[in-house]
């Protein structure tokens, strides 16, 4: 992978359709104060930004180090380096964006998928997918009280077992991996995504 000093990012971000300067304005917010009534804003470099909060919640779950929902979806190219480099691929492109999907097997937190984003858009501070997992009612140990196998599987040991209830997760601890969903052979656990 070449080395990706200052001049790298400033020749790449010359090739961007919105400016350095617009980005960064839209980020902070100090575009809103030029608001106009149009609901777009004019930069100083005299292009036209649509007015986009700063902060955008997530709807769906993004690869593991994705950047904010926002700048994430300014800056993925949809290139697909991403999901060939997923060795479990739980990674598809949905709207030309890169989506992480636990149905069928679950993120191993590999960092695979980051190193080979060009972009930077998985290159964020945090690995955690935002995905908890919630419990049915018919989960065995609140019917039976004789299953731990979604415990036994977390790799952030952020589920506790209660005797006849249903299991505890942590969502501070929790880094959505998903494979206590793998783990369960009930399909009593389902994956939503929670608030980044």
């Amino acid at each position: 992978m070449p080395n990706r000093d200052e001049r790298y990012y400033k020749a790449y971000m010359e090739h961007k359709t919105i400016s350095r300067r617009g980005l960064f304005r839209a980020l902070s917010g100090g575009a809103r104060a030029k608001r106009s009534n149009d609901n777009h804003v004019e930069t100083a470099d005299t292009t036209s930004l649509e007015l986009v909060p700063s902060h955008i919640a997530r709807v769906v779950a993004r690869p593991p180090g994705a950047v904010d929902e926002f700048l994430f979806q300014q800056i993925c190219s949809g290139c697909e380096a991403c999901v060939s480099a997923c060795p479990e691929q739980v990674i598809i492109l949905n709207e030309q964006l890169a989506e992480l999907t636990l149905d069928y097997g679950y993120c191993a937190q590999c960092n695979e998928c980051q190193q080979v984003c060009p972009t930077g858009a998985l290159h964020g501070p945090n690995r955690d997918t935002f995905i908890r997992p919630v419990f049915a009612s018919a989960c065995q140990n609140s019917l039976f009280g004789d299953c731990s196998l979604c415990a036994e599987q977390c790799p952030s040991q952020s589920i506790s077992i209660r005797a006849q209830g249903l299991p505890v997760v942590d969502g501070a601890s929790c880094d959505g991996c998903g494979r206590c969903k793998q783990a369960c052979p009930f399909t009593s656990i389902e994956l939503k995504l929670a608030s980044a």
